[in-house]
This record gives C-alpha cells, structure tokens and sequence, in this order.
C-alpha cells in the first residue's frame, strides 16, 4: 500500500531554503539533512497516518533537525499532499494554513 507524495509549493520552498541554510553549513550537514528528509519521504510513502498536530494536518517530525513536515492524506487516492516543512524554531503562528 504505496502513497505517492505531492509536494506543495510552499513546501518545496521551506526545503529549498533549508538546504541553502544547511549547504553555507557544510556540505555533509546538508547531506544529512537530505538523508532525513528521505527518510520523511519513506514513512509517508508507507504509512503516513501519523498524528494529527494543527488543525486538520498531521505532522511528521525530523529525528535530529529542527523540522515537521505537515500533511494530509487522501485515502482514496493514495496520495499524501505535503503543505510544508516547517522549521520549528519559528513563531507556531506561522504554522500552514489551508
């Protein structure tokens, strides 16, 4: 039971951002940022049925990186739509709104 991932433009933005942030780092900072966010990818493509955390959007935290990513789930058409990669260091007002 695959689930394909569609990724949001704001979503897609946070993680461009993330990774120029991470790249001025280092480069195996930045990898390993990339190795989590595989990770992420993976659980969601499998079995995204995490719980909920703001409003009607669940939310898969990174293991070691300061990052959620915050999703919805469309059982019938088994695809997970990810509205962002929030970094949690931020205002939780700024958290997505639908």
């Amino acid at each position: 039971m695959s689930y394909k991932l569609v990724i949001l433009a704001r979503a897609q933005e946070e993680i461009d951002e993330a990774y120029e942030y991470y790249e001025k780092i280092s480069q195996s900072v930045m990898q390993t940022f990339d190795g989590q966010l595989e990770v992420v990818y993976n659980a969601l493509e499998t079995n995204p049925f995490f719980q909920f955390r703001y409003k009607n959007l669940r939310a898969l935290p990174f293991k070691s990186f300061p990052y959620m990513a915050f999703f919805d789930i469309d059982e019938q058409e088994k695809m997970v739509y990810i509205y962002s990669v929030f970094n949690t260091y931020q205002d939780p007002e700024k958290y997505p709104n639908l």
